[in-house]
């Protein structure tokens, strides 16, 4: 696996993995008792710990672009395994 392949799904995985992530933990505002401005939505989140979030999703693509790397790197799974799987 090349340099451009690796960016290319750490990338992939990292948007996947932070939507899953976005809606863990969520406290809207009128739920944390907070005062909501007038004209403002009451479900929007009071605190939504992006930073950890976003470390997250790091720490999960790492090792998903690691698993990848080893896989393709120690021909585990190839073109020609895949083909003879799926025809």
């Amino acid at each position: 696996m090349g340099p451009v392949s690796a960016f290319v799904v750490f990338s992939v995985t990292w948007f996947i993995a932070l939507y899953c992530l976005l809606p863990v933990r969520i406290r809207s505002q009128e739920e944390a008792g907070d005062i909501v401005p007038e004209g403002a939505m009451s479900g929007a989140p009071s605190n939504p710990n992006l930073r950890i979030k976003m470390i997250g999703a790091t720490i999960i693509s790492a090792i998903i672009t690691g698993i990848a790397w080893y896989i393709i790197t120690n021909r585990i799974v190839t073109l020609e395994t895949l083909e003879r799987i799926f025809g």
